[in-house]
């Protein structure tokens, strides 16, 4: 199966940026391709070829963008690979792969509860879900880098 994920890298859909420990690959790609990216995942590979074992987001202060990262084993190899994206940190909005990718519920609601990320036809984000709501109250969202608790 990993031999697949080059052809998204050849289709321009992913973009080769490296390794990450422990060996695992890294790729790049535009944010506003994540539900292509994975419509072409469940396609090519398969409902049972991968699953989503977490996101994680990541507040780039200086750099003004919101980093989020898919952490997505491919199977039968148990490969994890991790799919970059970044967003603007002044209007955080990503399209939701809720639909395509039930996982994504989890990290989708965490991450729009510490950091704001907006994930356009998810449902069920709400405040607060992780955060208590004397910060939600305030405004804050404590993963922030500029918050103040």
């Amino acid at each position: 199966m990993m031999e697949k994920i080059n052809e998204f890298v050849e289709a321009g859909l992913l973009k080769e940026a490296g390794t990450i420990k422990p060996d695992r690959k890294l790729y790049d790609f535009d944010a506003t391709k994540i539900r292509e990216v994975f419509t072409q995942f469940l396609e090519k590979l398969g409902e049972k070829g991968f699953y989503l074992a977490t996101i994680v987001g990541t507040d780039m202060l200086k750099d003004k963008k919101i980093r989020l990262d898919y952490y997505v084993v491919v199977l039968p190899e148990e490969k994890t690979i991790v799919l970059r994206t970044f967003i603007d940190r002044e209007n955080p909005e990503i399209d939701s792969i809720l639909d395509l990718v039930p996982a994504a519920l989890a990290p989708e609601c965490e991450i729009h509860d510490l950091l704001g990320v907006v994930f356009r036809g998810n449902p069920a984000l709400r405040r607060p879900f992780f955060v208590p709501e004397e910060l939600v109250e305030k405004g804050i969202y404590p993963l922030r880098k500029d918050a103040r608790v």
